[in-house]
């Protein structure tokens, strides 16, 4: 089994943002399925025959993306849970200006916003947030909370910044995403 960023960054944003414009959710459910990439949904068979003749399929909660290992999904869910909560915490203690988010969307919509302008972006942040909290983590929360600030503000643009954040954190905090995944297993 194993992770991927984009259900993680899926799963984060159902976790947060949860009342919003039906656009936001037609958005992120076409983000979520997008480039065909999800190939199945592995199941369970539970060896009954449906009265159509099709045998009954449960959900193990895995995913199969081309090219890739079965995703558990409930991993996922369960380290986006913990994103979430510290991304709470953090724009509580950290208060990021709406300048700052206004520059993500501004980059969108003029088709610059890219890793390195999203890098240099959460790197100011991690700067100035409280102590305490490994970088690369806060990193990855920070990221987060930028994506879903910048979706919330312009639903239109959740692909785009959707696209970028997964590249970004998939590039530079996989490790640390895969050290979570770990501490969760062991439990």
């Amino acid at each position: 089994m194993s992770l991927n960023v984009k259900t993680i960054l899926v799963s984060y944003l159902e976790i947060d943002i949860k009342n919003h414009k039906d656009e936001f959710w037609e958005e992120l459910s076409w983000f979520a399925r997008e480039e065909g990439k999800l190939v199945a949904q592995m199941g369970r068979n539970d060896g009954d025959l449906e009265t159509d003749g099709n045998v009954q399929f449960r959900s193990t909660g895995t995913i199969v993306y081309e090219g890739e290992a079965e995703v558990d999904e409930e991993l996922c869910r369960r380290i986006a849970t913990q994103l979430a909560e510290m991304g709470d915490k953090l724009e509580r203690e950290m208060r990021i200006k709406p300048e700052v988010v206004n520059g993500i969307v501004d980059a969108l919509l003029n088709h610059t916003l890219n890793e390195e302008y999203l890098a240099a972006t959460v790197q100011s942040l991690v700067q100035t947030a409280p102590p305490g909290v490994e970088q690369e983590l806060m990193s990855v929360a920070i990221a987060l909370i930028l994506t879903k600030k910048a979706v919330t503000n312009v639903p239109s643009l959740l692909h785009n910044i959707c696209c970028t954040t997964t590249h970004f954190i998939e590039r530079n905090y996989r490790a640390c995403l895969e050290r979570l995944a770990r501490q969760y297993v062991l439990e």
